[in-house]
């Protein structure tokens, strides 16, 4: 049907330039040849949906813009509830934008082969969507900027993995190198020029030995909480609102369920959590807290021996309540107002030293390997 239609308008067309060139000079001089030109051209920028499916496409296909060229398409943002945006989005890369560690992958290191995407390591469904979002140039303002900060030791790994997933063209910066994660925004402040107080850093990984988004915060930048990885769009949507409401106070953490945590509002919440590990000689040990089902992660807490309750005595497994305050000498966070969640103390009874029997002397002592004696002989007898 369509080729009719296009025949019986090309045929118009030529009826009419014919007749035009039998009265005018100019148009008769035209050649036949001509006319067919100046017809298909006619014919060309007819409206017809039909035509426009055959035309080829301006972009190829997968093609992604660079991440300047995506930022000047809109000077506008996709959100208009967000009237102020970080000038500086940094992920975190294992477990935050992808999964799984790239350490897990132990039987690729073995056999001494790349990861491949989407096979091996594949991305958070709120990661991915974020990252179309940053593609469509259209969501976020061209004055916000985006970078990766990885600590891991897979930095090859890592490295291949941003070009399979084509981030790379989306991405300012591109900070990968074990160490210290405050290096990273060390770096990533000289040569972006940006305060940290525009930034805003997106972690698995909270507190303790390898925890990022505490220590990165006390450099001024906002780090969110996500121990579940980017895995639904909801959290880097409420970190932005979160962002947005911010009073560029140092030390403030976005927490997986989308509160915040400020030094100041640590002090005043009580926490309840296990005591984990205890060092009796140095008297002191750390408690776990948090959650432990959903997307929650537990986190770990100092406690010093001095701010127990008076005569208590703890051990491993022992469940306590406490708020969580900061250091004023060192910065770090530690419990206090400490209570024994059994509220059974000994303020009624005389503290002694007691051994546990899953000490490693105890089990000595129980399977006849060592003894124990006094003066009087043996004091103990399995």
């Amino acid at each position: 049907k369509f080729g009719f239609e296009a025949r019986k308008v090309m045929m118009m067309i030529m009826m009419l330039l014919s007749s035009l060139s039998s009265r005018t000079r100019v148009w008769s001089s035209l050649s036949s040849s001509s006319t067919w030109v100046i017809a298909s051209l006619c014919l060309l920028s007819w409206p017809s949906p039909s035509l426009a499916l055959v035309q080829p496409s301006l972009y190829p296909k997968n093609k992604l813009f660079s991440s300047s060229s995506q930022r000047t398409m809109s000077s506008t943002n996709g959100d208009s509830s967000i009237q102020k945006f970080p000038k500086l989005i940094v992920l975190d890369l294992d477990n935050t934008v992808w999964t799984p560690e790239l350490y897990q992958l132990r039987k690729l290191q073995r056999a001494n082969q790349m990861p491949v995407a989407n096979r091996d390591v594949k991305l958070f469904p709120g990661a991915q969507d974020l990252i179309d979002k940053i593609r469509s140039g259209t969501y976020f303002p061209e004055s916000t900027q985006f970078a990766v900060a990885s600590r891991t030791k897979s930095v090859d790994w890592a490295q291949d993995l941003l070009t399979q997933f084509d981030l790379r063209e989306i991405l300012d910066f591109v900070e990968i190198f074990p160490g210290n994660k405050k290096q990273h925004f060390e770096n990533l402040h000289q040569n972006s020029g940006i305060d940290f107080q525009d930034m805003l850093f997106f972690d698995d990984a909270r507190d303790g030995k390898y925890g990022n988004c505490e220590p990165v915060s006390t450099m001024g930048v906002l780090s969110v909480h996500c121990p579940g990885g980017l895995d639904t769009s909801t959290i880097w949507e409420t970190a932005l609102r979160r962002y947005e409401e911010w009073d560029k106070g140092a030390n403030t953490i976005v927490e997986w369920d989308g509160s915040v945590t400020t030094p100041g509002s640590l002090a005043v919440k009580q926490q309840e959590g296990m005591v984990k590990t205890v060092n009796a000689e140095k008297r002191f040990g750390f408690i776990q807290y948090g959650e432990t089902g959903g997307k929650g992660r537990r986190s770990d807490v100092f406690f010093h021996f001095n701010n127990l309750p008076n005569g208590a005595v703890v051990e491993q497994g022992d469940r306590l309540k406490f708020t969580v305050e900061q250091d004023p000498r060192n910065g770090k966070f530690r419990a206090a107002n400490i209570e024994l969640v059994d509220g059974d103390t000994i303020e009624n009874g005389v503290s002694m030293r007691a051994f546990s029997m899953n000490m490693p002397f105890a089990a000595l002592l129980a399977n006849e390997h060592k003894t124990l004696e006094s003066r009087n002989g043996t004091m103990f007898k399995p």
